[in-house]
């Protein structure tokens, strides 16, 4: 019982929620630094992308096109899930899913995206 405990107590200090980001505050996340904003619907949940959270040099969040579907629309997000790196509002990369509707792209490949953005300004 004890170690069960212990067990679902750590679980819980190491599993990160992706915070979502409503059509309202959309903008005003993206707007300065680097953002990975995940555009997810819950009846495709499980092709979520897990590992947003634990990217480094950005903040994540994902967005519900039921709720989001004028921010879907201006990004022209066509299949989800969908994933965008922003910088200071501007889109700078995206990454689409394949016909089976899981992302065409793991942490390594998001992460390599997210590190050339914060490496250019540095040129």
């Amino acid at each position: 019982m004890r170690i069960s405990l212990l067990y679902i107590a750590l679980i819980s200090f190491t599993t990160q929620a992706q915070e979502f980001v409503s059509s309202s505050s959309f903008d005003s996340k993206t707007a300065k630094g680097t953002v990975v904003i995940e555009f997810w619907a819950e009846w495709n949940a499980g092709n979520q992308v897990n590992f947003l959270p634990s990217l480094k040099d950005c903040e994540s969040y994902r967005l519900c096109i039921v709720k989001g579907a004028d921010v879907q629309k201006k990004y022209k997000v066509t299949a989800i899930p969908t994933v965008i790196i922003f910088d200071n509002g501007v889109e700078q990369d995206r990454f689409k899913p394949t016909i089976m509707m899981q992302l065409d792209a793991n942490k390594k490949k998001v992460q390599k995206s997210i590190d050339n953005i914060t490496l250019s300004k540095f040129q």
